[in-house]
C-alpha cells in the first residue's frame, strides 16, 4: 500500500503544480496589456516632463526659518523651497535645534545678528 500512495501523491503534486503555473501564466497574460500601456504612457514627453519636475522638487528641502520672528523687517525674501543651509533655532521646547535655510533668510539672519551684537 505504501508503494501505491506514493505515485498517487507524486501525481497529485504535479497535476497542482502544473495548476498554479498555468493559473499564474494566466494571470500574467491578462495584466501584460495593461502593463504594457502603462510603460508607454510613462515614456510619453509630457509624463517625463511632469516626473522629472517632481523629482526636482523633491531634492528641494524648504526654509523654515520662521520669517516673522527671526527677520520680520525684510518680509517677502524667502524662497521656501530652496534651503541651502542649516541655521540654529532656539525652540522652547527642543532646545536648539538646526533647521534648513534658504540663502536669502541666512543673510537677513545673519545681518540681524550682526547689528545686535555691535549696538
Amino acid at each position: 500500500m505504501a508503494d501505491q500512495k506514493r505515485p498517487e501523491l507524486a501525481d497529485t503534486l504535479a497535476e497542482a503544480g502544473r495548476k498554479l503555473g498555468q493559473a499564474i501564466s494566466d494571470a500574467m497574460n491578462r495584466i501584460r496589456p495593461a502593463f504594457d500601456a502603462l510603460g508607454e504612457m510613462a515614456n510619453r514627453p509630457e509624463v517625463r516632463a511632469v516626473v522629472e519636475r517632481a523629482e526636482k522638487l523633491a531634492q528641494h528641502r524648504p526654509c523654515l526659518c520662521f520669517c516673522l520672528r527671526a527677520h520680520p523687517e525684510d518680509r517677502g525674501i524667502c524662497e521656501t523651497f530652496d534651503a541651502v543651509i542649516t541655521g540654529q533655532h532656539n525652540s522652547e521646547l527642543l532646545g536648539e535645534i538646526d533647521i534648513p535655510l534658504c540663502a536669502p533668510c541666512a543673510a537677513a539672519r545673519a545681518a540681524r545678528d550682526f547689528a545686535r551684537r555691535s549696538s
